[in-house]
């Protein structure tokens, strides 16, 4: 058995929404992974959606986005595409990081990283809203493709061009 921690807790989190995905992440499969009663979870994370923002929290700990640049544009345009291309290596990332946000729960180092080079709160919501909101669009339709559903008719502009249009117009 680990020595058990938030951290630990996270990181075993992490692990199985990589493997089975967001709907087999619970407190009940955590705790079976570290080989203690689900009751000892609640000494590190308050509930369920306490441990999912550890995990989205841990995720985004491990992106290195180096000092501003001070050229605005680009330094928005390289972090919000490395936050994109983050959420995109885990399985389900999208749609944790968005319910985390919502329930003020973790994700806010994402926040925090596109704001620190934004020029203002409303391009740093709009950038935060497409990342979001094409990310999980990716990721849904790669799970429909992996179970054989035909989304070619879905097509759409990528992430990147639609970054680039919303940078200009501000």
């Amino acid at each position: 058995m680990s020595t058990m921690s938030r951290d630990e807790l996270s990181r075993v989190g992490l692990q199985l929404l990589n493997t089975h995905g967001l709907a087999d992440v619970s407190m009940r499969r955590v705790a079976k992974e570290l080989d203690v009663a689900v009751s000892a979870l609640y000494w590190h994370v308050k509930d369920k959606q306490s441990l999912l923002g550890a995990v989205v929290d841990r995720l985004l700990a491990s992106v290195d986005f180096g000092p501003p640049s001070g050229a605005w544009r680009t330094d928005l345009t390289a972090r919000a595409e490395q936050l994109y291309e983050t959420l995109l290596t885990t399985r389900d990332a999208a749609e944790l990081a968005a319910s985390a946000l919502a329930l003020g729960t973790g994700g806010e180092a994402m926040r925090r990283a596109l704001a620190e080079v934004s020029p203002n709160d409303t391009t740093t919501d709009a950038v935060m809203a497409l990342l979001i909101g094409h990310a999980t669009l990716h990721q849904q339709r790669l799970q429909a493709q992996a179970i054989g559903v035909d989304v070619s008719g879905t097509t759409s502009a990528t992430f990147r061009q639609v970054l680039d249009l919303l940078t200009k117009r501000v």
